[in-house]
């Protein structure tokens, strides 16, 4: 009995290894395998980096992209500096960043950054706020401290609750560049994650916070117009509304092979109709 369970066995291994290979291969991936793995396995291509990439439409143009080609992706989330070791160092095929990378540090990694959509910046306050629109030029004398109540705005008489999110400290960050902010609010609670600012304007009357749209829309917050104009991608694109920051896919030198195809898409029509639905096309 157990000789013939054996022979079962032997006859079925050629048949059972490519599938074995396949699962070790894939296994390897999802760990942030070599990009010689994903060659051999012949099915991905792997992205990590920003989460405003990753949640807002990657999904959407890699299910576009495997309809189209028939190559699927492995897609991970995280900040722009995940995005640089993801390509730098773990030998993934794409990066993500949401803030410009220095010309020295392009140099010194080979890094070619792909600019592919532009972010829309929202304005977040807590639902109880009566405000409905608010100004580039009090946003900044908010953020440097010069204007510290409510009531400085035609609010309420309370003490303005600034959340700020503090990131990519090296780079040009859009927000902090397109506010000029010099020196942030002594006053101001600083937080590292577009969920915590999230979090506190919902929780908090008189807090307000600055997010990537796709963040707010579904949170019970209120999005501000910014000098009269609503944040849409329309408006991104018309160059009307400026609390923008450009979204960028990165490669380790020059891309090729189905990275360069991906890329191709994402620039393409089809894919920039994808992006249109929930961030500014830049074709």
């Amino acid at each position: 009995m157990v000789w013939k369970d054996d022979n079962r066995l032997t006859r079925l291994f050629p048949i059972l290894l490519p599938s074995l290979l396949i699962f070790l291969i894939a296994t390897n991936i999802s760990e942030g395998g070599s990009s010689e793995s994903r060659r051999l396995a012949g099915t991905l291509i792997a992205y990590q980096g920003t989460h405003i990439l990753t949640h807002g439409v990657l999904d959407d143009l890699a299910t576009a992209f495997e309809r189209r080609y028939g190559k699927r992706m492995l897609i991970k989330g995280g900040g722009c500096t995940d995005g640089i070791v993801a390509v730098t160092r773990k030998g993934f095929d794409l990066g993500g960043t949401c803030c410009p990378i220095s010309e020295n540090l392009k140099r010194q990694e080979d890094i070619i950054p792909h600019r592919v959509a532009v972010d829309i910046k929202a304005v977040i306050v807590n639902p109880s706020n009566p405000l409905t629109n608010i100004t580039l030029k009090e946003l900044s004398e908010i953020h440097s401290g010069s204007i510290t109540n409510w009531r400085q705005l035609g609010g309420m008489d309370r003490p303005i609750a600034l959340i700020f999110r503090e990131h990519c400290k090296d780079m040009e960050e859009p927000v902090r560049k397109v506010l000029g902010i010099k020196k942030l609010s002594d006053k101001a609670i600083v937080v590292q994650t577009d969920k915590e600012v999230v979090e506190y304007v919902e929780r908090f009357p008189a807090a307000i916070g600055i997010t990537s749209k796709i963040f707010a829309e579904k949170a019970r917050v209120k999005i501000l117009r910014v000098d009269g104009i609503e944040p849409t991608p329309i408006n991104i694109e018309k160059g009307l509304y400026r609390l923008t920051g450009d979204l960028y896919l990165i490669t380790k030198g020059s891309p090729s092979g189905w990275t360069r195809r991906f890329l191709e898409f994402v620039l393409s029509p089809e894919g920039q109709e994808v992006i249109g639905k929930r961030f500014g096309r830049i074709r």
